[in-house]
């Protein structure tokens, strides 16, 4: 696994996308910017994930205004919008927003406790989803505009 920083340049075309997109949400940031984690991914059918908003809201990714992806990402990572929690995912293949505010669980490997040290669970929910299959990787910004991307 690798991990990189905003400062760090990243190998592999999806990578390099992603990189450039987390860094610009970090730029898009406002005063109340609650974080983001972004999973960008080929194939789902190995993360379990479920929808965080209530009964009243069902999200459409193709609908979010805002004009580019990073500006529409930014823009409902504020802790006002009720899509700020969870993760949002990105096909890889086609570079399209495709789930909004999702609780992922990925399953967790026997020897983690070895392998994985850090806090937070937005963060540690990053590092193992980034291990399953159909998973290109797996990108963080905290609400200090730290970026992090995770590939398994």
């Amino acid at each position: 696994m690798w991990v990189t920083r905003a400062e760090d340049s990243s190998p592999g075309l999806p990578s390099k996308h992603a990189v450039q997109l987390l860094k610009a949400i970090a730029q898009l940031r406002t005063g109340d910017f609650s974080g983001i984690g972004v999973v960008f991914y080929e194939d789902l059918a190995q993360l379990p994930h479920l929808q965080l908003t209530d009964d009243k809201l069902d999200p459409d990714a193709t609908e979010l205004p805002g004009g580019g992806l990073e500006s529409r990402l930014a823009g409902i990572s504020v802790m006002s919008s009720p899509l700020h929690d969870g993760f949002h995912f990105v096909d890889a293949r086609f570079w399209q927003l495709t789930h909004l505010a999702q609780f992922i669980s990925p399953p967790i490997p026997r020897d983690a406790g070895q392998r994985f040290h850090g806090t937070g669970a937005r963060l540690m929910a990053a590092v193992l989803a980034s291990l399953l299959p159909g998973i290109s990787c797996v990108g963080v910004v905290s609400h200090e505009g730290e970026v992090r991307l995770f590939k398994g």
